[in-house]
Formats: C-alpha cells, sequence, structure tokens
C-alpha cells in the first residue's frame, strides 16, 4: 500500500508561518533568509542559551555535552544558526550551521556545522521519517526546523 507524503513545499510553508507567527517555542525563532527564495531551501534560525541549571554534586559520573551547558557558559545568549533544507527535506534532516561562533562539542569549529551524529534527532531522523510515512498523522510533527533548534539548545 503506498503512503501519501506531505509535499515539501507544504512541510516548509507551515514550517514558515509557524516559525515568523511565533507559534512554537519561545527559545527559538526562524524563517525564510531570503524571501525570495522560491525553494525555501536557506533559513536562518536563533536559538537562546538553556538557563543556568546546577547539578547535584552527589551523582558522580563523566561530563557531557549537557553538564557544559548546565555549567551556564551558554546562558541566556543568543546564537545565530543557518539552515539548509535540501531537496529531500523533510525525509532527510536539514544540514546546520552556527554563524555565531560557539565552543561546542559535535560543532565544527571552522564552519559551525553542526554534526548530524551529535544531535539526536538529526542522527535519528532518516528512521523517525520512515515511521512517520507509515503513520502519518502524528499527533505532533517530530521533525521540524523547530525541533532540530530546541534539540540543539539542550
Amino acid at each position: 500500500m503506498a503512503v501519501a507524503q506531505v509535499p515539501r513545499n507544504f512541510k516548509l510553508l507551515a514550517e514558515l508561518e509557524k516559525g515568523e507567527k511565533g507559534m512554537g517555542a519561545g527559545a527559538c525563532s526562524y524563517g525564510l533568509e531570503d524571501p525570495e527564495d522560491i525553494y525555501m531551501t536557506h533559513w536562518r534560525g536563533t536559538i537562546w542559551g538553556p538557563p543556568h541549571v546546577s547539578l547535584p554534586p552527589q551523582i558522580p559520573r563523566p561530563c557531557t555535552r549537557a553538564d557544559h551547558i548546565a555549567q551556564g557558559n551558554h546562558e541566556n545568549r543568543i546564537y545565530e544558526l543557518k539552515m539548509e533544507c535540501g531537496p529531500n527535506y523533510p525525509r532527510e534532516p536539514p544540514t546546520i550551521y552556527f554563524v555565531s561562533q560557539i565552543n561546542l562539542p559535535g560543532v565544527n569549529t571552522t564552519d559551525g556545522r553542526v554534526d548530524k551524529n551529535s544531535v539526536a534527532i538529526l542522527r535519528d531522523w532518516p528512521r523517525i521519517a520512515s515511521e512517520l510515512a507509515k503513520n502519518p498523522r502524528p499527533k505532533e510533527d517530530p521533525l521540524s526546523l523547530e525541533t532540530a533548534l530546541i534539540s540543539i539548545r539542550k
């Protein structure tokens, strides 16, 4: 049985409306880099560094990426990102780059590119897209520019 998929442009138009109207999470914003980009390939976004979170000292474990962020290094900072939605989006994840200089594991210090294997939603994107093809009407869309930005923020 063939499954109908939402065309790329319809999905991106819905994401554009959500991003421009601020209907998503308050920790990020996004929109087209060039309003004349009829293919909706190039996007810009911002994420806010998470507020300071104190880690309980009684939990001995190796330091993780989340620990570095929780230490307040990125607290209340605003970071600018570029996102590229290729021709196979949403079946394939967007390519994301930090425009703002940042020192995080999984971010190339030369060009700011986010390693897709370092962010769970980007790493698991193809598997989730395949599952969505079987169940095309989830209550919430787990694959979007917003979920990618929020995952990077964590």
